[in-house]
């Protein structure tokens, strides 16, 4: 697996990994050789194989080794999700990468120009401009895949009139923030993740607002 500073690049899209999940647990395939054959691959020693599985298990998807593959709670709720678990799911996958989230802390939840990646990338990883251009499209292509997966684990809506947050309380009421400001009434998880996502949708209604007003 490659790695651009002290950040690792997964070998696959988030998309790729469900795909490859879902193919596990339909087919009750338990071993590299079942997986292999069933991924096209001619032998288990291939690097094309050996890289799908490292992936999966840095997305904490599966566990392999000598007793073979098997999936992880984690890896189960996404391929076969029950009720709402699918969401929370997605988020936990996606925040198995590190890099993923420290983009998404610097250039937002909107798919960024190659130019903007690179900008970010040299921000967060120090990394020579060089060998970061050779990498730029790939991890573009690994974060614009990853939003939709980020996207969906959200439980959040606004419109063109404000902002209204809605975060289902599964573990008590003293992990929620909670407030009411003005016609503003939110309700966050309490911890780092939620309430750095609750900062992007502000910024970015705030962002439209704004933009709303200059135009009169």
């Amino acid at each position: 697996m490659a790695k651009i500073g002290n950040y690792y690049i997964p070998g696959l899209t988030f998309s790729q990994s469900i795909e490859i999940v879902k193919i596990i647990y339909q087919n009750s395939i338990s071993s590299d050789e079942g997986l292999a054959t069933k991924l096209g691959h001619s032998t288990t020693n291939s690097g094309g194989f050996l890289k799908k599985l490292v992936t999966l298990r840095q997305l904490g998807l599966i566990k392999s080794g000598i007793k073979g593959i098997k999936l992880t709670d984690l890896g189960t709720r996404i391929a076969r999700p029950v009720g709402d678990e699918e969401k929370e799911a997605y988020n936990e996958m996606v925040s198995k990468v590190p890099l993923i989230s420290e983009l998404r802390k610097k250039i937002g939840s909107k798919p960024p120009s190659k130019e903007g990646m690179l900008l970010g990338l040299i921000d967060i990883t120090g990394v020579d401009r060089a060998k970061l251009d050779r990498e730029v499209s790939k991890i573009q292509k690994i974060y614009n895949d990853s939003l939709k997966y980020i996207s969906a684990s959200e439980d959040l809506s606004f419109d063109d009139g404000g902002l209204n947050m809605e975060a289902e309380n599964k573990v008590g009421v003293s992990n929620i923030i909670e407030f009411k400001t003005g016609a503003l009434y939110m309700r966050v998880p309490k911890d780092i993740d939620s309430i750095e996502q609750a900062e992007i949708i502000l910024s970015a209604q705030k962002q439209a607002l704004q933009k709303k007003h200059q135009k009169k």
